[in-house]
């Protein structure tokens, strides 16, 4: 309304300024000529005009009626003889008829191009509106890019702490894989303290510990937040134990969220547990990965345990990393099946060490370690130490070696030991005295053990 109101003042003033403007001009330029009615085209034609197209409709329509009034008076009051032929001659209506006209259409144009730049601000608007929601879900859409691909960079990360987690826990060395059991879960948990509790008798006890120092070293299997988690059979977090009210309660916490480590026959091995963890990452989700490295320690553990106790069994001696007699015959018998149903070579070395019994006690462990060095260099992974027949003998399987070959390895045998110049006899000066010789293995047979290590 007031823009309304603004608009009629504003060209009311224009027209009242103009026409006073042409009446001034006229009165002291052209005296004579009231009006302009002389001149052609008319001044007040350019007013019309000027008014129109500036403020539209209305504004032409009302400079072209006050014009044309205007110059009609002017003309009457002028007029010598305004009798009905006068009146009835068209000429004299030709410039308010014109006024009128210039006005209407003048105006009518203007009110034209008025809608249209209306209509044009309106979808200006719009699609200035649109750019602006545009604008916004471009935010919104890069906001969520940025989240996902911190997402992603967790998962990257998490799915390394994953591949470094199974890597660690392949050994099936008990001592290796406590420390490695430990690691894991915090490197997987991202928590600041994790520690590995196995059943020992009636106790829990500390094996492995990774960051802040473990509060105990012992834990009862049947009480606190460890006892819980062996009771419940599932990993649990201090929220689930007792009611924590603060986050300074939940510092002083001496657990933060533990997990049992069951066997497959679902016997108890032990407890994982962790003491400190940022207070973000106490989450269902990081009680998940407890879960998940707790289930993986387990099978690892049962595991080496098993790998054990069968090298227990099968492992004679230690130093040199032999394998029973009574295996190395299982051992031969399953290589020489493979051999003869692929129609691969398969050899066998006897090693025999010379009167042993006159090797001194002290240097007879460093013997071991003179052969085991030996044995390592020279032999492949793939071949196979054993004790052989005697006390003073080894067999070493050689599969996919041919007699030749065997041969050669044989000679690389001899020359590694005398390298050593070892004297491990009574007589000082006496070096080591033995002998390494080629068994061969017949398809359809046992190797040629007629040969005793005697003869060897």
């Amino acid at each position: 309304m007031r823009a309304a109101v603004s608009r009629l003042d504003a060209y009311l003033f224009e027209l009242l300024a103009g026409v006073a403007l042409l009446a001034t001009v006229n009165v002291v330029v052209l005296p004579h000529d009231l009006g302009f009615l002389s001149i052609h085209p008319n001044p007040a034609l350019f007013l019309v005009a000027i008014v129109a197209s500036r403020h539209g409709f209305r504004g032409g329509m009302m400079s072209a009626v006050v014009t044309a009034g205007l110059a009609v008076t002017i003309w009457a009051v002028g007029a010598q003889d305004l009798s009905l032929s006068t009146l009835r001659t068209p000429g004299n209506y030709v410039l308010p008829l014109s006024l009128l006209a210039l006005g209407f259409v003048l105006g009518a144009l203007r009110e034209e191009t008025r809608r249209e730049e209306g209509g044009l601000r309106a979808r200006v608007g719009e699609l200035e509106g649109e750019l602006a929601d545009q604008a916004v879900r471009f935010l919104a859409a890069s906001e969520a890019k940025h989240e996902l691909e911190r997402r992603v960079a967790d998962e990257s990360a998490s799915l390394s702490n994953l591949y470094a987690a199974a890597s660690a826990m392949e050994t099936l060395d008990v001592e290796r894989l406590y420390p490695a059991v430990a690691m894991t879960a915090r490197r997987f948990l991202q928590a600041d303290g994790c520690q590995l509790y196995l059943l020992d008798g009636e106790l829990l006890r500390l094996r492995a510990a990774e960051g802040a120092a473990p509060p105990r070293a012992e834990l009862r299997p049947d009480e606190g937040l460890a006892g819980f988690a062996v009771r419940r059979g599932r990993p649990v977090s201090v929220r689930d134990y007792v009611l924590v009210s603060s986050f300074e309660e939940l510092r002083g916490a001496e657990m933060l969220m533990a997990a049992p480590l069951l066997g497959q026959a679902g016997g108890l091995l032990g407890c994982l547990t962790v003491t400190r963890l940022p207070f973000l990452r106490l989450t269902p989700a990081s009680l998940d990965r407890l879960r998940l490295v707790a289930d993986w320690a387990a099978r690892a553990i049962e595991n080496a345990r098993a790998h054990q106790r069968t090298r227990a069994r099968t492992i004679e001696d230690e130093i040199v990393g032999a394998y029973t007699y009574g295996y190395y015959q299982r051992r031969l018998e399953q290589e020489r099946v493979r051999a003869e149903r692929y129609g691969r070579p398969l050899a066998v070395l006897v090693f025999r060490i010379h009167d042993l019994e006159l090797v001194r006690p002290g240097p007879r462990t460093e013997l071991g370690r003179v052969l085991s060095l030996v044995f390592s260099r020279t032999l492949r992974d793939v071949d196979l130490i054993c004790r052989y027949a005697t006390d003073d003998s080894f067999a070493v399987i050689l599969p996919e070696t041919t007699a030749e070959a065997a041969e050669a390895v044989s000679e690389r045998l001899v020359r590694e030991i005398q390298g050593f110049h070892f004297a491990p006899y009574a007589d000082e000066a006496r070096e080591l005295e033995f002998s390494v010789r080629v068994l061969p293995v017949r398809h359809g047979g046992r190797p040629d053990e007629a040969r005793t290590a005697d003869e060897a």
